[in-house]
């Protein structure tokens, strides 16, 4: 059997109304496909608003069916019998490479549509693997597929054109950026640089530029780990919804897929992310006279509410309190000391000296080692 690797985007699953014939002019076709393209425009739409999930998966194509594996164990997440793929199609909107897949289980009074982001070889080879392996299904032969895989590999070894937008999906843009704040004295050494392109600026100016922008990829990888959680409880909640309502019952289509997204990242993870937020602290006091738009003070009010949800997701404050390093320093204890509220102060008090005692005091001449 054929694997292939791909993005699997699977938002929710999005049924297509398949309209009577008569319902749009030229038949059932024509309707077929605006509902298909209603879809793409509706993957699209929840795409903008971040609804739209990416995973990475294995595809294989069997005589009997098209399984969807976990890429690392190899387990099998999701079945679709080919007797039940009303349709296989390469969709190419901008720069990705979809293939879509119209499926219908007999129990279903509609049919689904899935969307997958084909990042290796493209929609197109998969299209026909999968096609030609409905075509052979239906006579109960093997020679269509066996033409469609040579086929494949032949422009493989003709070195084909990488796929469009084959580096994977870009990952959200941060709510918010870290920006220098325009200083008399940082125009100047700009002008004087322009003018003179042997005197290098400051170093303090280096250092500054260069916090602001580790700050950004802290908060970015910070913001990704929350969206993560929030994506997994999303999906419990909704894998509980199916099985209340389907007691009894055969597993549900997307169930084997919800399961995989509904787990909790690893202790591992939340103890990467917690760390990394005592180290955005350090670095906002460092920064706290260089950015704006946010200012620090607003940034550490903001991180708070990620902060909370990590703490509680991963058990409460006694695993928060064990995240020894990095400490803080004493500006950003001073900054924490002076911009939090009640609820928010609270909530620090709560995680212990590891959060709260400046670096010199708990363990005097150590270093920040957190490298993000």
């Amino acid at each position: 059997a054929k694997e292939e690797i791909f993005q699997l985007h699977y938002g929710r699953r999005l049924p297509i109304h398949r309209q009577p014939p008569g319902d749009v002019p030229g038949g059932g076709a024509a309707a077929e496909l605006r509902s298909v393209e209603d879809a793409v425009q509706k993957v699209a739409a929840m795409e903008a608003q971040g609804q739209v999930w990416a995973q990475e998966m294995l595809l294989q194509v069997t005589g009997s069916a098209i399984r969807l594996l976990d890429v690392h164990s190899k387990e099998e997440l999701e079945s679709y019998g080919l007797a039940g793929v009303l349709r296989c199609e390469a969709v190419l909107p901008g720069a990705r490479s979809l293939l879509l897949l119209l499926c219908q289980e007999p129990q279903q009074p509609l049919p689904d549509a899935h969307f997958f982001q084909c990042t290796h070889l493209g929609a197109e080879p998969i299209r026909d693997d999968i096609n030609s392996a409905l075509v052979d299904f239906k006579s109960g032969s093997n020679a269509q597929r066996k033409e469609a895989l040579r086929e494949n590999q032949e422009k493989m070894q003709n070195g084909a054109p990488p796929v469009p937008g084959g580096t994977g999906p870009r990952p959200p843009p941060p709510h918010r950026k870290v920006v220098i704040t325009p200083s008399a004295t940082l125009n100047e050494m700009e002008t004087q640089s322009q003018r003179d392109a042997a005197n290098p600026l400051d170093p303090g100016v280096r250092r500054t530029e260069r916090d602001v922008e580790l700050l950004n990829r802290v908060l970015d990888d910070i913001e990704a780990f929350v969206s993560k959680l929030q994506k997994s409880a999303e999906a419990f909640r909704v894998l509980e919804q199916l099985k209340r309502s389907s007691r009894g019952r055969r597993r549900q289509p997307g169930e084997g897929l919800l399961t995989l997204r509904a787990r909790i990242p690893t202790m591992e993870e939340f103890e990467d992310t917690l760390a990394k937020m005592k180290y955005s602290f350090s670095l906002l006091a460092r920064l706290q006279s260089n950015i704006s738009n946010p200012s620090s003070e607003e940034l550490v009010r903001f991180l708070f509410g990620p902060l909370k949800m990590v703490v509680e997701t991963s058990g409460g404050p006694k695993f928060a309190n064990e995240i020894r390093s990095p400490m803080l320093t004493r500006e950003a204890v001073t900054l924490l000391r002076g911009c939090l509220g009640a609820q928010e102060a609270e909530l620090w008090g709560s995680l212990g000296d590891n959060w709260t005692q400046p670096r010199y005091l708990a363990c005097p001449g150590t270093t920040l080692p957190l490298t993000p």
